[in-house]
């Protein structure tokens, strides 16, 4: 039973995730985006990432290291550094999909939502 709970839920995430990877995709920024808009979505990720409920061995270690992840993006982007705060970013979004059995279903799902609306956003910068 549990098995299955576990591959249901695994499968749920692998597909949010595929879908969210494709909406990235297809809905490029319409609008160049401001430092401060992607500090807020930076932000916004890190309040979501420090409610977020994550199980299992090292729980607190994996959020502080999703945490250390977002505050780093946003030392590099108030450093200018948008392409280092871009590849911090992407960081943060990879390990919360290899944390999927982890983090709770709807947690990892937001999580990366939010992850690509701010890579998007911090991408938008370089055509500002």
């Amino acid at each position: 039973m549990t098995l299955n709970v576990r591959a249901g839920a695994g499968t749920g995430i692998l597909l949010g995730l595929v879908l969210s990877v494709m909406l990235w995709v297809v809905a490029a920024p319409a609008q160049a985006q401001t430092v401060e808009e992607c500090q807020a979505k930076i932000a916004t990720l890190s309040g979501q990432t420090a409610s977020a409920t994550f199980v299992g061995q090292n729980a607190d270690k994996d959020q502080a290291g999703l945490i250390s992840k977002l505050d780093s993006a946003s030392a590099k982007l108030d450093q200018g550094k948008t392409v280092d705060a871009l590849a911090s970013l992407q960081s943060f979004r990879a390990k919360v999909i290899a944390l999927d059995q982890k983090i709770l279903h709807e947690d990892a799902v937001a999580l990366v939502a939010g992850a690509d609306d701010a890579i998007a956003c911090v991408q938008g910068l370089s055509t500002a």
